[in-house]
């Protein structure tokens, strides 16, 4: 976002950092940055959060592309009485003998929605970090409508490429270094615009001046200036998600976190994983958690392999800031039937509510549907940015090289 006319940096800023530093040279500095970051980082940017548009109404999109995942309208006398949970693992493990491992059910999100269960680690994509098996089961009949792998279809593509840019760990590390560069961008971008005294109802009004090049700055400044409230939220957000592991260090420094469970059976002090066979089904562990939190909604049950192990529920409390992938947690031994842990989000540290608002305030979903739009319509804002960016630099090269004949 370079300066306007008569524009001046903030006070102090490259005085006192850079003493002896002539404010000119500064500014000089941060335009060839700005400039150079813009044109290096700003596809990349662009790509992320355009696919990041698309995700946040990923499972409306990926319904509408997947014809079985919607419930045909004949079916409505039935819907007032789903089929028990132990019947849909059942009709998971007849469709799939060979896989013994645990299934992670995510629960119907509407009366025309199917269960969607997760294999988390198939056969087939042993290879890959995350790629589960996804099943779609009819939750009044159990009849399984579809069987498709993680990123052999259009939204969990565009996840993997938003998520890992298609090159798993190390895309990971690319885009954590590409949000950094992102947030450089936006520093230096606010300290070229930053408006002298007395004039910061102009330069914040969003007007076009006449002519075609002064059209294409004023758009760049106004849409770096006002998308910077949401841009930056997403691309913070966005680097801890990458990368939580350069941040908890810092973060544990500040509030202690809460540890992961240690599931112990209550019985004979052994790992529950290491019981054999489960007594317990899954409606009977779901109705153990729910008597833990009965004003709960029940999002995610996931059910230990046939080696047997513990039950983990997962359920939505009024108040968390995400539903779609909510913090409260109980585990039931699927030996016993007992609760062996659980992690109450109105609990929180510090340290524990900052991790748990990363994805809801990333995805939008932490303020509801108008919040989500927002959040898909800033992801075309760097886009924006790119395209005028690219048009400025052009329209100064060709300027020099004018002044240079």
């Amino acid at each position: 976002m370079p300066a306007r006319t008569g524009s001046v940096a903030p006070a102090g800023w490259g005085i006192g950092l850079l003493s002896g530093v002539s404010r000119q040279r500064v500014r000089r500095f941060l335009l060839t940055m700005h400039l150079t970051l813009g044109l290096a980082v700003g596809a990349l940017l662009a790509v992320t959060a355009l696919t990041g548009s698309l995700l946040v109404f990923y499972v409306d999109i990926d319904r509408m592309l997947t014809p079985e995942l919607v419930l045909p309208a004949g079916q409505e006398a039935g819907r007032n009485a789903p089929v028990p949970l132990d019947r849909v693992v059942q009709a998971l493990r007849e469709a799939h003998p060979a896989r013994g491992g645990g299934w992670r059910l995510e629960l119907p999100d509407g009366p025309d929605h199917p269960i969607m269960a997760r294999y988390m680690k198939p056969e087939e994509t042993a290879g890959k970090s995350f790629a589960p098996l996804m099943v779609a089961v009819n939750p009044y009949s159990a009849e399984v409508l579809s069987s498709r792998f993680w990123g052999r279809t259009a939204m969990t593509w565009v996840y993997d490429l938003h998520y890992l840019l298609l090159a798993g760990e190390g895309g990971q590390l690319v885009l954590a270094l590409g949000g950094i560069g992102s947030l450089l961008i936006l520093a230096s971008g606010v300290y070229l615009w930053w408006p002298a005294a007395g004039k910061w109802g102009r330069a914040l009004q969003p007007r076009l001046r006449s002519g075609f090049v002064r059209q294409v700055f004023d758009i760049h400044v106004l849409v770096g200036v006002y998308g910077l409230v949401v841009l930056l939220p997403l691309i913070v957000t966005g680097i801890v998600m990458e990368r939580p592991d350069w941040v908890k260090p810092v973060v544990e420094r500040l509030s202690p976190m809460t540890a992961p469970p240690v599931l112990v059976s209550a019985q004979d002090g052994t790992a529950v994983g290491a019981a054999v066979g489960a007594a317990v089904g899954a409606d009977a562990a779901l109705a153990a958690a729910l008597a833990r939190f009965p004003q709960a909604e029940p999002r995610w049950v996931e059910v230990p392999g046939q080696g047997g192990g513990a039950y983990h529920i997962r359920l939505f409390q009024t108040g968390e800031p995400g539903w779609r992938f909510p913090k409260t947690s109980v585990w039931v031994n699927g030996g016993d039937g007992t609760v062996m842990d659980v992690r109450d989000p109105t609990r929180w540290t510090f340290g524990d509510a900052f991790f748990g608002w990363q994805h809801p305030l990333h995805n939008g979903e932490c303020f509801g549907l108008c919040c989500r739009i927002l959040v898909a319509v800033a992801g075309l804002l760097p886009a924006v940015l790119l395209a005028t960016g690219t048009v400025r630099w052009r329209q100064k090269k060709r300027t020099r090289s004018a002044r240079a004949v």
